[in-house]
């Protein structure tokens, strides 16, 4: 199994895209990137907006390799948008190189809130006829050859009365390897995401970890507590290798010092605890989370910030 990380925190942006080959099949997880418009009262910064470009660019480089496309929910940057956006690097044809032609993966919008749904029949609307499959795959198992592919029930999108709606996680396994990509569950928190890691047992899992860098704003120490717990839990169940912590988690530049406790329990158990950019060998680049710091060391050109209050003034979806 061939699995590539193609953008997320690690690499400079908000995303968990991912791509995953085996001797099947070649599949898009969640071909979506973004930005934040809004971090410490600031828009990106100027290495923001050329970092999405640049990903975007491999993204859809991935996506003429990929016949099957994954996607676990419907926030923006999962996803690829029918239309064009500076925070996400579209233009109006970028979700045709994503779609075209392929078998789409795709959380059910049924029991999701009024946005997600939202956004789901304007995806929908813009690509009938150019994908060749929409499966909605909440609970579904396929295989595909020797591979088998193995998708969640429906999940809360953090803990189980979580208002920000619900997500699917996929297990691929291949041979003697298996992996688990679970976004946005924010730990997990919700013994329901923590049944199915135990159920499908990956040797790799990736998983969307607990949002640190909210705790100014109501995270409380009390889901931190459940999040660490839970992931303890899943370590010591023996079954995995490699653990990659992704996405929310990593919007906090002393997120390593937080999860100490889950870095020091890993090596009790043999598993290794990596990033996105560590799965590539490269060093994490956070710039999210760095953009105070970047503004004050790469002041961007006089007219940018009003540039910025435009896009925001007309409504950029």
């Amino acid at each position: 199994m061939e699995v590539i990380p193609i953008a997320e925190e690690s690499l400079g942006v908000r995303s968990m895209a991912m791509f995953v080959k085996t001797k099947d099949l070649s599949i898009l997880l969640d071909p979506g990137i973004s930005l934040s418009p809004n971090r410490y009262g600031l828009p990106p910064h100027p290495r923001e907006i050329e970092r999405v470009r640049v990903l975007r660019n491999v993204l859809e480089r991935y996506a003429e390799e990929a016949n099957y496309v994954f996607i676990s929910h419907y926030h923006r940057d999962h996803f690829t948008v029918p239309y064009a956006s500076i925070y996400m690097g579209t233009t109006n044809e970028s979700y045709r190189r994503i779609y075209s032609g392929k078998v789409l993966l795709m959380k059910s919008p049924n029991d999701e809130n009024w946005s997600q749904r939202r956004r789901y029949y304007g995806l929908r609307k813009a690509i009938e006829g150019i994908t060749k499959d929409l499966v909605f795959a909440d609970g579904k198992e396929f295989t595909i050859g020797s591979t088998r592919l193995i998708v969640s029930q429906s999940l809360p999108h953090g803990e189980d009365n979580a208002k920000t709606g619900r997500v699917i996680a996929i297990t691929i396994v291949d041979g003697d390897g298996s992996l688990t990509f679970m976004p946005d569950v924010e730990g997990p928190v919700s013994q329901l995401a923590v049944n199915y890691i135990m159920g499908v047992k990956p040797r790799t899992l990736i998983v969307g970890g607990p949002p640190i860098y909210l705790s100014r704003r109501g995270f409380s120490a009390e889901y931190f507590d459940n999040a660490l717990r839970n992931l303890m839990a899943i370590i010591r169940a023996g079954f995995l290798n490699k653990l990659v912590i992704a996405h929310h988690t990593l919007r906090d530049l002393n997120w390593r010092n937080a999860l100490k406790e889950l870095f020091e329990e890993a090596s009790k158990y043999g598993v290794s605890i990596m990033t996105y950019a560590g799965l590539l060998n490269r060093e994490d680049e956070l710039l999210e989370a760095m953009r105070r710091d970047l503004y004050a060391k790469e002041p961007p050109p006089r007219d940018y910030l009003e540039q910025f209050r435009r896009i925001r003034d007309e409504g950029e979806d």
